[in-house]
Parts: structure tokens; C-alpha cells; sequence
């Protein structure tokens, strides 16, 4: 019997895992979407795991996150399975800890005489499986860069647990220290082991807390979170003990301290996709809706969309918001008057609140709204939606209530499962989100790179001029039609782009460099020059830049400019191919054989239909009079629609003996 509470926990965290694995099960090679192109696949900070500094010093209130990020770089590369198992891994973990938290809750001293208290392992378990389960939660878990709400929340919950933990053993050692003053029967060596560990988890929780800070900035909740906890479950008429909160309040600081220390352009390392500038006082006016459409998608979780068209507010008088701001504080209202009676009913409600402050008040962000903002929120939900179902239907019946929270877990399970579906691929993902937002310009711009990339220009250009329809400052949509038009050797529109993106916003750096390589194309080399140099000199580690800059001295003939830039933009970014094929070129023209081999075999590497490098690469073996090898990749260029030189053809068949017949 002693056993059985062991075997109850046990069999709670297997059906967690469990449904939580079934729930994500189509996920594991869902593709990098959206700002996992910047953040990931593009992102120079995170290519050495044995260089953190580089994370640190480009945005260390997220140092955490990124970090995470290079050590999947270090051991999966861009191969998406162990981002999604990472990604999945946190999720469930931060489901385990919520289980623990709520179980722990039943023993404060405010609920543990209370009759709901004797259903805890049930009511823990049930929020547990809430939170794994709902569909809301796929864009912070299967939307890979967007780990850092799940692990932010992970580090959270792991903190509060840790803290009740520790709190409630350091009310255990009170009542046995005052035990043992009114009966000395009682030894005082079994006292210090329960102190002790309860020191040890409250420097858990502290470093789980201080964690929590470097993954995302909203935990900057956490020391309110655990003030407003000691005043739900911990208050007694002897009075609000202070102590365990002053260290947190010193970690309070570390956000706005780094914040202010580091440079603002630091910290908005993120390209800006907003198409709006919005002011605080129209932010949160926007907000009172935007929360009532959380609260509809917690309860009736349909119509998820990873890019909403949603209006900004115009007034605070405007209908809607008024309503959703009389709503709002509403439901503040009923969990204040609740308070009393339904303590854990109102701290959900105010955990919802709470948490959802530093991303939906007076602070902008380049979007009112985001589903994985409702990550660390929907932990209060589950614990409302378990309790309250407690209160309206497990006093009178537990099995009715147990019913009917499985109905609600399998039909979110069943939802989560097909809107994770949707994040197969860029295209499907997309297609999803333009049947719900036709008529806002981000998914036509992002619709039409992905037909763009697939070879149809004629779709992608009906999308990006759409996208330019709808907002006609929309760089990103000039610069993506300006790049089609350039692959389509339509120069001079592709030149009426750039500049116009450039006189829009001219800071861009994708712009610069696209605008460089036209000029090169055009044999105005010193103005590509002036163009690249411009990229490097607003970020220094675009590699890109320094390939391109390369060619056109390599163009002008000086090579020591050219290969000096092919070395920086390896050492930057080793996974370009056109830095090892160009260099190799200059290697060949001095000579130097040697060293041309093995960087044309690395860019036939990154990419096997690289055709340029494979005809050159055919020149380097003929020159090694390595004729099999050169005549293989000369069929291989060929393959790769490569014309290739007569010249070249017939001095091999010469050479060689043979006529290259396969």
C-alpha cells in the first residue's frame, strides 16, 4: 500500500508522455518554417557550440534559447528531426512540471483541508493532459524557432515546482521544531535532512528562475507569479512571510538591466515583418480584443492561423473593444470575488492575466497577435478548465466530470494532431494560412517565394504583385519580385525594385546585395563593389556578401582581394558552395592544384547539383590526367543542363582516348 501514491505518479507521467508523443507523432520531420530561416538556417551566432560568446554578445536575454539552437546545429546540422525532438521533448517536460505544480498545490496550507484536495493525483493528472494535448500549443512546439516560449515555460514551472516544494518542506520543519518544543520525546537529528532539502530545491528554483530570464523575456512575470502564490496558498491569519521572495525580486532585474546595457539594435536582431507602426495606446486598445480571441481559442480551439489579418483598434470607444475591455474586466472581477471561496478557480484566472502581460500591453510588437503567446497562458487555463469542472460537476459526480475533460483532451488531441499536419511543409503551411488571411500581404509575399523557389515565376509573380496591392511599402515583396525578375534577366525591372525597397527602407542588406549583383552582371563593377561593401558594412558577417564582392575582384583581376573575401565569407558561413568553387577557380589559375581539389568535392558536396563545380572540378582532374574522374563529371554537368566547352571536350578526347560514351 505504501507504494501505491509511487505507482499513481508513475502511471500520470507515462499517459502524459504518451498522448503528448501521439499528439506530435506527424511533426518529427515537419520542415524549418518562417523566422527559422533567420534564427536557424541563416544564423551565423549559432554555427559554433564552442563559441557562445557569439550568442551572447548578439542577444543575451535569449542566450539560452540560442544556445539550445547551437547544439542541435553541432550535432543534426539543418536536419529538422532533432529540432522536432528537442522542440517535443520540452513540451512534455514542461507538461510533467504543471502536473507536479498542481499536485503540490493540494498540499499548501490554504487547500489541503479543503475536499477538492483528495482528488489531487485526478486533478493534477487531468491538467497535465490539458496542457499536452491542446491544439493552441503546436506553434510554440512544432514551429521549431518558437522553443523559446515552451523552454521559457519549461524553466518557469520548474522554478514555481521547486519553490512550493521547498516551501512546503520549510513548513514541515516548523511544525516539527515546534513539535519537539512541547515534546522532547521527538529527536532532533530527523530535523536537519528535510531543511536541507528544502534549501537545496529553493536554489533550484532560483536557478531554474534565473534560466527561465535567458530563454524569453516574459518571464519577467516569475517573481510576481510566485508573490501572487505565497498570497493564494500560503497566507495564513499568522501572517505573509517575505523572506523566500527578496532573491527573486533581485532577479526581477536581470532583464531590464540587460536590456539597458546592450545595444537596442542588439536585441532586435529579428527582421521586421509587421506592415504597421503601432503606437503603445493603440497596442493595448487592440489588445482587449486580441485577448478575448485567445480566450475563444482556448475554449473553442478552430480556425487557428499562424498569420491573423487582424484590424488594429481605432478608439478605445470603437464597439468591439469597449465590449472586449467591459469583458475583460469581467472575468477580473469574478475571480476577485471567487477569491475566497474558489482559491485555485481565481489564482487560474489571474495566472492567464499575469502571464499574458508583457506581450499583449502598452509594449508594441511587429504583431498584435501570436498563438505561441498563448504557450505559459494556457497553463492557467488548464488549471481553470480541471478545477472549475471540479466545482461544477466532480462534487456531485467525479466520474461526470472525468467524462467529460476526456471528451474535451480527445477532441484536442484529434485537433492537434491535424493542425500539426499543416506544418508539413512551407507550402502547405501557407496555403492554410492565405485561405484564412487572402487579403494581407505577408502570406502573398511568403505564397510567392515558395512558388518562386519551386520554378513556377508565373504564380509567384501574380502573389507578389498582390502582396504589393495590398501594402505598397512592402519591401520584402520588391525585393523577392526584384529577385524573379533578375533570374528572368529582366534587369532593368529588377532594378526599379531594389531601389524602390532601398528608398523605402534603406537599410536593407538583401536589397544592397541583390542590387550589387545586377551591376556585376552588368559589368558596373564598381558599383557592385560600393553595393556589397555596403551589406559588410551593415553586418559584418554576412557572408554572402563577401562571396559576391569576391567574384567582382576575381572579374577585375585581383585575385588577392577575391580570395582574401572567399576566405572570410568560409570562416563566416562554411556552408556556402559558391566560397569553396570560386576559390578553387583562383587556386587552379596559380597553379595550385593541390588545394583546388578538395574545395570543389566540398561545394559538390553542399550541393550535388552544382554544376559549375562539377565542370570545373572536370577541368581539375584532366590537369591530374585523372581522365575517368573528369569525364564522370563532365556527364554530370552535362546532366545538370551545363553546356559544356568544346574546347575542353575535345582536348579530353584526346587526351583520354576515348569520346566520353558512358
Amino acid at each position: 500500500m505504501a507504494l501505491k501514491p509511487l505507482y499513481i505518479k508513475l502511471f500520470s507521467i507515462l499517459l502524459i508522455l504518451g498522448l503528448g508523443i501521439l499528439a506530435y507523432s506527424n511533426t518529427f520531420f515537419s520542415s524549418f518554417h518562417f523566422d527559422d530561416t533567420p534564427y536557424v538556417i541563416e544564423n551565423f551566432h549559432i554555427r559554433d557550440i564552442h563559441h557562445l560568446e557569439n550568442i551572447w554578445n548578439w542577444w543575451p536575454c535569449r542566450f539560452i534559447t540560442f544556445s539550445s539552437l547551437a547544439l542541435n546545429y553541432h550535432f543534426n546540422g539543418l536536419d529538422v528531426l532533432g529540432y522536432h525532438l528537442f522542440n517535443i521533448s520540452v513540451h512534455l517536460l514542461s507538461a510533467i512540471f504543471l502536473w507536479w505544480f498542481v499536485y503540490l498545490t493540494f498540499s499548501t496550507p490554504i487547500l489541503k483541508e479543503e475536499k477538492i484536495a483528495r482528488h489531487a493525483p485526478l486533478i493534477a493528472l487531468l491538467t497535465g493532459l490539458v496542457f499536452v494535448s491542446h491544439p493552441i500549443q503546436t506553434q510554440a512546439v512544432t514551429f521549431i524557432w518558437q522553443r523559446a516560449a515552451s523552454m521559457m515555460t519549461l524553466f518557469y514551472m520548474a522554478s514555481l515546482s521547486f519553490y512550493v516544494q521547498s516551501r512546503l518542506l520549510q513548513c514541515h520543519c516548523e511544525k516539527r521544531s515546534s513539535a519537539q518544543r512541547s515534546d522532547e520525546a521527538i529527536s532532533l537529528k530527523r530535523l536537519p535532512r528535510p531543511k536541507g532539502l528544502a534549501m537545496t530545491l529553493y536554489i533550484c528554483s532560483l536557478i531554474t528562475g534565473v534560466m527561465a530570464m535567458f530563454t524569453k523575456e516574459n518571464a519577467i512575470t516569475l517573481p510576481f507569479m510566485i508573490l501572487l502564490y505565497e498570497f493564494s496558498f500560503f497566507k495564513t491569519k499568522e501572517g505573509f512571510n517575505w523572506k523566500p521572495l527578496v532573491p527573486f525580486l533581485f532577479i526581477l532585474l536581470i532583464i531590464p538591466i540587460i536590456t539597458l546595457s546592450f545595444e537596442a539594435e542588439r536585441l532586435q536582431a529579428k527582421q521586421s515583418f509587421t506592415t504597421h507602426n503601432i503606437s503603445s495606446l493603440q497596442y493595448l486598445i487592440t489588445e482587449f480584443r486580441v485577448i478575448m480571441t485567445y480566450i475563444r481559442l482556448l475554449f473553442l480551439p478552430i480556425h487557428q492561423n499562424l498569420d491573423y489579418d487582424y484590424a488594429l483598434s481605432k478608439s478605445f470607444f470603437e464597439l468591439s473593444t469597449f465590449l472586449s475591455f467591459i469583458g475583460l474586466a469581467a472575468i477580473l472581477f469574478f475571480a476577485k470575488q471567487i477569491f475566497a471561496q474558489y482559491r485555485l478557480v481565481s489564482f487560474s484566472i489571474l495566472w492567464f492575466f499575469l502571464t499574458m502581460v508583457p506581450e499583449s500591453s502598452i509594449f508594441p510588437f511587429g504583431d498584435v497577435i501570436f498563438e505561441h503567446r498563448l504557450y505559459l497562458p494556457l497553463a492557467g487555463y488548464a488549471m481553470f478548465l480541471v478545477s472549475g469542472a471540479y466545482y461544477l460537476l466532480g462534487r456531485n459526480s467525479i466520474k461526470a466530470m472525468v467524462i467529460a475533460l476526456l471528451l474535451i483532451i480527445s477532441c484536442n488531441s484529434v485537433l492537434t494532431y491535424q493542425r500539426n499536419a499543416l506544418w508539413k511543409d512551407e507550402l502547405t503551411l501557407w496555403s492554410d494560412i492565405i485561405k484564412k488571411s487572402p487579403h494581407k500581404a505577408r502570406p502573398n509575399n511568403s505564397l510567392g517565394l515558395i512558388y518562386d523557389n519551386m520554378g513556377k515565376s508565373a504564380v509567384a509573380l501574380d502573389y507578389y504583385n498582390k502582396a504589393i496591392e495590398i501594402f505598397p511599402s512592402y519591401v520584402d515583396a520588391f525585393n523577392n519580385r526584384g529577385l524573379l525578375y533578375y533570374k528572368q534577366g529582366n534587369f532593368a525591372a529588377a532594378l526599379s525594385d531594389y531601389n524602390t525597397a532601398i528608398a523605402i527602407k534603406p537599410n536593407l542588406i538583401n536589397v544592397y546585395n541583390n542590387r550589387g549583383m545586377i551591376y556585376a552582371q552588368e559589368g558596373e563593377f564598381n558599383r557592385a563593389i560600393v553595393d556589397f561593401s555596403h551589406c559588410i558594412g551593415l553586418n559584418p558577417h554576412y557572408a554572402r556578401a563577401y562571396v559576391n564582392r569576391g567574384i567582382v575582384w576575381a572579374r577585375r583581376g585581383n585575385f588577392i582581394q577575391a580570395m582574401s573575401d572567399y576566405n572570410t565569407a568560409i570562416e563566416i558561413n562554411p556552408n556556402i558552395p559558391e566560397s569553396y568553387n570560386f576559390r578553387a577557380v583562383i587556386y587552379a589559375k596559380q597553379g595550385n592544384i593541390a588545394d583546388a581539389m578538395p574545395d570543389l568535392t566540398r561545394a559538390i558536396t553542399l550541393n550535388p547539383n552544382y554544376a559549375d563545380a562539377y565542370y570545373n572540378r572536370a577541368i581539375t582532374y584532366y590537369q591530374l590526367k585523372e581522365y575517368d574522374n573528369a569525364w564522370d563529371d563532365v556527364h554530370q554537368a552535362k546532366r545538370l543542363g551545363l553546356t559544356v566547352n568544346p574546347v575542353f571536350l575535345n582536348l579530353l578526347k584526346k587526351d583520354s582516348g576515348n569520346d566520353g560514351t558512358i
